[in-house]
């Protein structure tokens, strides 16, 4: 898993963790996910570069707390 976490100071510490393979929910592969899909599905590296524009929003949304309009 992916996430933020703020240490004593304040700042914002991204944590990635191994995960589990799993069932792609766009194109099915097994592979290593993370929720980057455009719905928030768990998403391939493969799909995520299909549309890096709106991974990198939903990487931002989720990981760095962006509004996905910004």
């Amino acid at each position: 898993m992916t996430y933020a976490i703020k240490d004593s100071a304040g700042n914002r510490v991204i944590v990635v963790e191994k995960m589990p393979r799993r069932r792609c929910e766009l194109c099915g592969k097994t592979a290593e996910l993370r929720p980057y899909g455009p719905n928030g599905e768990n998403i391939c590296f493969a799909c995520g570069m299909k549309d890096e524009e709106t991974t990198a929003k939903q990487f931002g949304k989720i990981i760095l707390g962006e509004n996905l309009d910004s």
